[in-house]
């Protein structure tokens, strides 16, 4: 074997370098190569219009370019690039993850500075025609990917795309073009001066639904009625709900958009507030006052006053403003979750997960909602969830189009599931509305390959995007060469749950909403006719997990069966409680539905679909909600007891009663009865179910027989009416006296012999014969009988002289 054999990799390195060289070589004369994200930072501050029509025949882009090398950068200069338009709703996603090279058509650059230094930013203004040659050369409707490129040499190498913006830009229209009135081919779009309008031969059925809902924020374990004061985990929404917060700015949006009274504006009509009652229930206990708690999970922690009173006031004043004019319907109740509540098998809770959040919205809001229409939280639906879901009376739902297998399509989107009829959505759409805002949101069920890095585009970027989302149903024709989307001519949009847009992002997404329906080009659908609809719906689908995707992630994170033991027997025992209570709104402080259901709401909020992206946090946060709920429940059993009288008790008499006393620490009256158990010596009685009044006391006279003067060990336990233990038992050591009545005789027979006694010696003295029991007295001398018939002065004289004789006496010997 010769040299060069055994030795062969430095020919092959050379090789490879004159190879890479030579591939170089082209990059450096002509288009410049792929951005280096260590070389500087671009930033859109503004793009107009957001949406293209035939008023605009440029787009204006506004932004900043700052230089994060450690050099300066030369020849800096901006330009546009854009992609083809896109054809399918995943695409919404994967084109702003598309290579460079993906954006065929670029714009002439403009110049920013010969040199920014290292550190250094500068801004740009860009202003690009919408179609010719040194524009984006846009000649159809549709939503096109567009990058903002900036182009410069850091280090001498030629020129490098240094950085980047990616965006979407929705076309509905386009100006007036003599070209194409030139070869007009009898589109009924294009116009005689060569304007092209939308395509409204197929307009896309637009329902759009506005979550308004945040992650779960009351503390568990407090009971209701206001009998305990609002803990609150956080004072995170009393920020949320200010004007300039997320739910504060979105209601201001929605404030501008339905203003008037013109019940007919198809904005309006299109549009539908999905609101989470537990949003509801808190905001409406803030508005009395509330308290944050330093240890959420402990229901007698530390508290520190809340600040958001006057903020939720406001904010629920504003919604109960706006939701007549609208459509409301309502979230399950704190987004728990279908799979969740089907391991937990309870239909009690699955009734208040599904039914009592549209009671909740219409009392608070005074409204009559949307009812029978459920949205999943994660926007799948497995078999089991459904059979929940029908089984509480609901048989529309909405979920995702890749949640879905249908045998046939539909242009309208809406299939049959067993007993469940269902309006699909496309996800990438709810993504590109989750992205908006402070806190950007990637729905659980977009995967992997679909989620673009938000965290290196602006807002400006992110609301563009969603607005072109938005737009893309009703600019995007279904191609009939090709099998119809699952969705087909159908904009039914459902945003994430806990987005959180700006108010600036919901008045472009209102707007925009509005220009589609202005210009057909949309046509608007309430959800209660679509609900209707449904019901007549008769392609059938079969239910799947969307690919890539972790099952337990998409089926909401169910609730582990060990859990849910837990939130069964919780429920029982809560139902117990309740049913032991005694109370009426016009009698007591509150009712027992309304005192308990607050833990019933806990046990909602523990089988929530998680917001936070870590299962683990969740799966914390779910295990101390259950906890508190069983502390709080605990407490209520703590709260009833027996006053011990010390462990020793004697009864007068073998049929005196036993005296306890029970004290009641709960806000309501409560019926409770006595588990006795005594020797056979010691009959004790059963005093039945008696009532016990809120925070007090009350005596009770338990009846007994003793048939023995022996001790006797009693215990006493306390439960109530419906058969729960109430605190602990006591025990009483119990003594009686046996012989009471034998006493009680005798006792009256000495006394009849002192009567007799007393008797005879009256009589005998009456008679004047003296009396047998006097016979060995000595008899009275002359002196006794005259002290007994002298006066009490006379004697009490005589007693002082014979009392002075013998002092007397006694001085005259010492003398």
């Amino acid at each position: 074997m010769t040299a060069d054999a055994r030795h062969p990799r430095p020919i092959l390195v050379l090789v490879g370098v004159l190879l890479l060289v030579a591939g170089l070589l082209p990059l450096t004369a002509g288009t410049a190569r792929a951005a280096d994200p260590g070389y500087a930072d671009l930033t859109v501050d503004e793009i107009t219009p957001s949406m293209v029509t035939s008023a605009a025949g440029t787009v204006h882009v506004r932004g900043t370019v700052t230089n994060t090398f450690d050099r300066p950068i030369s020849g800096l200069r901006v330009q546009l690039r854009r992609g083809d338009a896109i054809k399918a709703a995943t695409d919404l996603r994967t084109s702003l993850m598309a290579p460079v090279s993906a954006f065929t058509v670029e714009s002439p650059g403009t110049a920013l500075t010969s040199s920014l230094a290292a550190g250094g930013s500068t801004d740009f203004d860009l202003e690009v025609p919408v179609n010719g040659t040194d524009g984006l050369r846009i000649d159809d409707t549709g939503v096109y990917p567009l990058m903002v490129s900036a182009v410069g040499d850091p280090e001498s190498g030629g020129p490098v795309q240094v950085a980047e913006s990616r965006t979407l830009l929705p076309v509905m229209s386009l100006p007036a073009d003599p070209a194409r009135a030139a070869s007009f081919s009898g589109d009924p779009r294009i116009g005689r001066d060569g304007e092209l309008g939308p395509d409204t031969s197929e307009p896309a059925i637009l329902t759009m639904l506005w979550p308004l809902a945040a992650s779960p924020q009351l503390a568990p374990g407090v009971l209701g009625g206001g009998t305990e004061p609002l803990r609150l985990i956080s004072d995170q929404l009393a920020g949320s709900l200010k004007p300039d917060g997320r739910l504060g700015g979105q209601l201001e949006a929605l404030k501008a958009a339905l203003a008037g009274d013109d019940a007919e504006s198809r904005l309006r009509r299109s549009l539908c507030l999905a609101i989470d009652p537990d949003l509801l229930v808190t905001v409406e206990g803030m508005t009395h006052g509330y308290v944050v708690a330093q240890n959420p999970a402990d229901p007698q922690s530390p508290t520190s006053p809340g600040t958001g009173q006057a903020a939720a006031t406001a904010w629920l004043t504003g919604l109960r403003q706006i939701a007549p004019k609208t459509c409301v319907v309502a979230l399950p109740y704190a987004q728990a979750g279908l799979d969740s509540l089907h391991v937990i098998n309870d239909p009690t809770l699955a009734s208040s997960a599904l039914n009592d959040p549209s009671d909740i919205v219409d009392q608070v809001l005074n409204i009559q909602s949307v009812r029978g229409f459920t949205v999943p939280a994660v926007g799948t639906l497995t078999e089991q969830g459904r059979d929940v879901m029908v089984a509480a009376g609901s048989t529309t739902a909405a979920v995702a189009a890749s949640a879905v297998d249908p045998a046939g399509r539909t242009t309208t989107g809406r299939y049959k599931s067993g007993s469940a009829s269902l309006q699909t959505y496309d996800m990438p759409v709810s993504a590109a509305l989750g992205a908006v805002g402070g806190r950007p949101v990637i729905p659980a069920i977009v995967p992997s390959w679909q989620q673009p890095q938000l965290n290196t585009e602006s807002a400006v970027s992110r609301r563009q995007s969603a607005v072109a989302a938005l737009a893309f149903p009703a600019l995007t024709p279904t191609d009939p060469s090709a099998q119809a989307p699952v969705t087909g001519r159908s904009a039914f949009v459902m945003p994430p749950t806990y987005w959180s847009p700006s108010k600036d992002d919901a008045a472009a997404l209102l707007s925009a909403a509005g220009t589609l329906l202005g210009s057909d080009a949309a046509v608007e659908l309430p959800l209660a006719d679509l609900a209707a609809h449904l019901s007549s719906t008769d392609t059938d689908t079969r239910l799947v997990t969307p690919g890539d995707i972790d099952p337990v992630v998409a089926e909401g994170f169910p609730i582990s069966s060990s859990n849910a033991e837990t939130m069964r027997q919780q429920v029982a025992l809560a139902g117990q409680l309740q049913s032991s209570l005694v109370g009426h709104k016009d009698t007591t402080i509150t009712t027992p539905q309304t005192y308990l259901q607050p833990l019933r709401q806990d046990l909602l909020r523990a089988a929530a679909t998680p917001a936070e992206s870590s299962l683990d946090a969740a799966r914390t946060a779910r295990a101390g909600r259950i906890a508190s709920v069983s502390s709080t429940l605990s407490r209520m059993k703590q709260s009833v007891s027996l006053l011990d009288p010390g462990g020793r008790y004697t009864l007068a008499s073998e049929r005196s009663p036993l005296l306890l006393i029970v004290r009641n620490e709960l806000a309501l009256p409560i019926r409770v009865q006595l588990g006795i158990d005594a020797p056979e010596a010691l009959h004790v009685g059963d005093v039945g179910t008696v009532e016990i009044p809120p925070i007090g006391t009350r005596q009770l006279q338990i009846p007994t027989h003793a048939t023995t003067s022996e001790r006797a060990t009693v215990k006493i336990a306390l439960k109530t009416s419906t058969g729960v233990s109430l605190n602990d038992p006591i025990e009483l050591s119990v003594f009686s006296n046996r012989y009471g009545r034998p006493l009680f005789w005798i006792t009256i027979g000495a006394a009849i012999v002192l009567v007799l006694l007393t008797a005879r010696r009256l009589w005998h003295r009456f008679r004047g014969e003296p009396d047998s029991a006097d016979a060995d007295r000595p008899e009275p001398d002359d002196r006794e009988r005259e002290l007994a018939s002298a006066s009490y002065q006379q004697r009490l004289e005589v007693t002082r002289e014979e009392q002075a004789e013998p002092r007397d006496a006694e001085e005259g010997k010492d003398a």
